[in-house]
């Protein structure tokens, strides 16, 4: 045995589960494990463990498993559990089931996705979006490469501008900085449990840039228009700029 094989067990021994290391014929009396008696459970914590790492929020713990192979456990063997009753696989064992089936514990952070971003149709349309703008950009102001970049001035007219949408959220919800992950089966980022705040600013690819800006005689048909832009707020905008805001899952733009 190498020593890397050795510390191996010597760490399911000692933080692992015993059935565990004795199923594998590394010491111990040899007996059957839970799971060669209960083929069933284990079947059924698997699909748990499946659909809880699958899931876009990030609460399921070792404890979850635990507890859902105890109910399944009384279930199968068909009596009522007493209470005072201890799990009948720890927590730490179901630790070690995870890591066994290949479930790993690991920071909670952003990440990519590429999931359906090669459909055909996705890639049709982005082709279609990509060579709208590649195929006008002598109308658009562009700027230079390099350290020190400088405007390009359009050389076809009439002269367009580009606008872009920056966006902020602001959350009133944390994220755990670690989950549970399942081989393939990755969700997407959650960015918080609750509600949440987006504020958008407007930006121009111009020398006058950067904000979206009014003219002042577009800005007094608007505030015609529109009375409450005209109302002093808790924010301090610059004159004449235009920003949006939502609460997400419950307003619109």
């Amino acid at each position: 045995m190498t020593a890397q094989t050795s510390h191996k067990w010597a760490v399911v021994f000692i933080k692992g589960d015993y059935e565990e290391f004795s199923s594998d014929s590394r010491g111990g009396k040899h007996t059957d494990s839970f799971y060669d008696t209960f083929h069933e459970i284990e079947a059924d914590a698997r699909s748990f463990v499946v659909q809880a790492c699958s899931r876009k929020s990030g609460d399921f713990k070792a404890m979850d498993l635990a507890q859902f192979i105890d109910i399944k456990y009384y279930e199968v063997i068909g009596i009522k559990k007493q209470s005072g009753d201890d799990l009948i696989r720890s927590e730490r064992s179901c630790r070690v089931d995870l890591r066994r089936w290949g479930a790993k514990f690991d920071a909670n952070s952003q990440r990519p996705y590429f999931e359906g971003h090669e459909r055909d149709d996705v890639v049709k349309h982005r082709r279609e979006f990509i060579n709208h703008f590649l195929t006008r950009k002598d109308f658009y102001y562009t700027i230079t490469d390099g350290e020190t970049p400088m405007w390009n001035v359009p050389i076809q007219n009439p002269h367009r501008i580009l606008i872009f949408h920056d966006e902020s959220t602001f959350r009133s919800g944390e994220v755990s900085p670690k989950r549970w992950f399942f081989q393939e089966n990755t969700p997407f980022f959650s960015k918080g449990r609750g509600r949440s705040h987006m504020v958008s600013d407007f930006l121009v690819q111009h020398p006058s840039g950067p904000f979206f800006e009014l003219s002042e005689n577009e800005w007094q048909q608007s505030v015609r228009k529109y009375q409450s832009l005209s109302v002093a707020g808790d924010v301090n905008y610059l004159d004449r700029t235009a920003t949006a805001s939502i609460n997400i899952g419950t307003d619109a733009y």
